[in-house]
Formats: structure tokens, sequence, C-alpha cells
């Protein structure tokens, strides 16, 4: 077979599987593959315009796969969230960890303080980061949440009103991200939204299991 219809078809094959592939890091780098076959074959060809457009192209992979490179090298992290990554947000890498965690916003409250109200609309997630809180139902304690414990996951997972009551037990920092900056998350971030999602899932199961 003509050596540059084998190159042609390695592109095309190439371009075909990244159309099926999920992990943006595998498409790029399946891409440039693909590319530098069309490029040789353009080369062969005497074609500069196809040498020119696919290699601007490939170019554009080869930078995007050193930036995710980058993104991803290890990530130093300050000494007080090493156990909260460590035991909450494992399944991100520390890079993704790091990005989430900047679009949160910290707060400290006094003893007796409500981070949300039984039958209020849900419009945040909060973490507990120092401190512990109390779950209260008709002023009944049903559970307790201590670092690294999330609250108000439920009402974000299933869009229903706030089904219990959440008092601080001292003065507690926590963080929050409200739903507008989860659903900003969403859209500009989906392999970490994807994956928090995950992480607040696996929370709300293990309280099920623990308090029911």
């Amino acid at each position: 077979m003509d050596e540059k219809l084998i190159l042609l078809n390695l592109h095309y094959v190439g371009s075909a599987i990244a159309f099926l592939v999920k992990d943006i890091f595998t498409l790029r780098i399946i891409m440039i593959i693909a590319g530098l076959c069309k490029i040789t074959e353009g080369y062969l060809s005497d074609n500069r315009t196809v040498i020119f457009w696919v290699g601007l192209f490939t170019l554009i992979n080869i930078v995007q796969v050193i930036r995710i490179i980058y993104e991803n090298r290890g990530v130093k992290l300050v000494k007080e969230l090493e156990d909260i990554y460590k035991q909450v947000f494992y399944d991100m890498n520390r890079k993704e960890f790091q990005r989430f965690w900047l679009q949160g916003e910290l707060k400290t409250v006094e003893e007796n303080s409500l981070l949300c109200t039984d039958g209020d609309k849900a419009d945040r997630i909060f973490l507990i980061i120092n401190g512990n809180a109390s779950v209260l139902k008709k002023n009944e304690k049903i559970a307790d949440l201590d670092r690294g414990n999330f609250a108000a996951e439920m009402g974000y997972l299933t869009g229903k009103e706030i089904s219990a009551d959440v008092k601080s037990n001292s003065t507690m920092t926590y963080i929050f991200w409200t739903h507008k900056t989860l659903n900003y998350i969403k859209e500009i971030y989906p392999i970490i939204y994807n994956k928090f999602h995950l992480i607040i899932s696996k929370d709300l199961t293990q309280k099920l299991k623990k308090y029911l």
C-alpha cells in the first residue's frame, strides 16, 4: 500500500478515536499523533497548505498538553488542608482540589449560629473546617458534624428545601460554595465538578448509613 495512503488513513483513524475519548489529555495526545501523520503525508505529497494548517493545529495541541502537564504537576498544599484533601477530596488531584477550594468562601461564626434552617431554600453547600455543629430536626439532634463534614449537600443533590437545622456548637470556621458557584464550576471545569458531585454523594450516603 502506498505510504501516503497509510499515513492518511492513520490520520483519519486517530481523529475518529479522538472523538470517542472523554479525557482531554488523551484526546490531545491522539490528535497530535494523527496530526503528525497528516503532516508527513502532506510533506510527501508536497502539499504546503496541509503542512501549514495541520501543523498549526498540532502545535496548538502540543501547547495545551504542556499546559495540562504543568497544571497537574505536584502541588504543595498548606499543612492545614492536607488531612481534608486526603480524607474528603482524594478523588481530585491536588491541582483540581486547589482550584476548587479557591472558588469557596471562608467564614467564622460564633456558638449557636445557624448555618441553614429547616424549610429554607438551599443555595449553598458548607464544609466544616474547625469546630463542630449539630443537625437538628424539630430541636432534636439527629447528627453531629465535625471537621471535613459537609452540610446542606442533600438540598443541592435533590433540588429540594433544606430538611433540618444546622447549628454550630462552638466558634466554628467553615467554607461554602454557593449553587451559583457550583454551576459555574460545572460549566468551566466539568471534570472537577463531576468529582465533587461524587464526593458529596458518597458523603451523604455515609451519613444515611450512620444515622438511619
